[in-house]
């Protein structure tokens, strides 16, 4: 309500116009979304209506204009990328904001003068809500599925390099049980003659 007061004081400092903050009509939107303003047409001939917008300051920016329902609207420097459209059906003046943004918020009127407003038809203020609450929990979840899938990778990587050293160590462990079984087979042998050596001795032993 403080901006309401403060754009309404200003009006009546500049000789513009009186209006009680209770005319405001207050819009509020999401960023990217459309909007369309309504502005009663307050003038009984045919003459040039404005549509203007305020932005808190004493600056007031001339929008766009027509001189009937049946002409064209004139759009002013600085908006004349295609997202503002003014029309009219005798009655009433429309003013249609297309993918509008945070820097479009402000007051939003009529008036018969670009230069020294005689009137002040249907002020609408317009808010368009910041989006850096979900700019921020959009970041997260990219920063959270980012973080998931460096996991994933890293932990993949671990486990091909596992496989990779044991693939090299089975070769090695092939091999020296096939030297020990050699070894274990000439012992083995060996054995067996000493054996046959003994024998002899044994069986004469006994006759004797």
């Amino acid at each position: 309500m403080g901006n309401f007061t403060f754009i309404a004081a200003l009006l009546c400092t500049f000789s513009w116009i009186s209006v009680s903050v209770s005319e405001f009509l207050i819009v509020e939107v999401q960023p990217a979304q459309e909007v369309t303003l309504m502005c009663n047409n307050y003038t009984g001939s045919a003459t040039n209506i404005f549509w203007f917008r305020m932005t808190g300051g004493p600056n007031i920016s001339s929008i766009s204009s027509m001189f009937n329902s049946d002409s064209k609207a004139s759009l002013w420097n600085g908006f004349k990328n295609g997202n503002f459209i003014m029309t009219s059906n005798t009655t009433n003046l429309f003013l249609t904001i297309k993918s509008v943004d945070v820097s479009d918020s402000g007051l939003y009127f009529c008036g018969c003068c670009p230069y020294g407003v005689s009137a002040l038809v249907s002020p609408t203020y317009l808010k368009v809500q910041e989006t850096s609450d979900k700019n921020t929990t959009l970041m997260g979840v990219i920063l959270g599925g980012l973080t998931v899938f460096l996991v994933m990778v890293i932990i993949g990587l671990l486990v091909k390099i596992k496989k990779l050293h044991r693939g090299t160590e089975q070769p090695n462990r092939s091999n020296l049980g096939s030297d020990d079984l050699n070894y274990a087979t000439v012992t083995f042998a060996q054995n067996g003659r000493r054996r046959r050596e003994l024998e002899p001795n044994v069986v004469y032993a006994a006759t004797r």
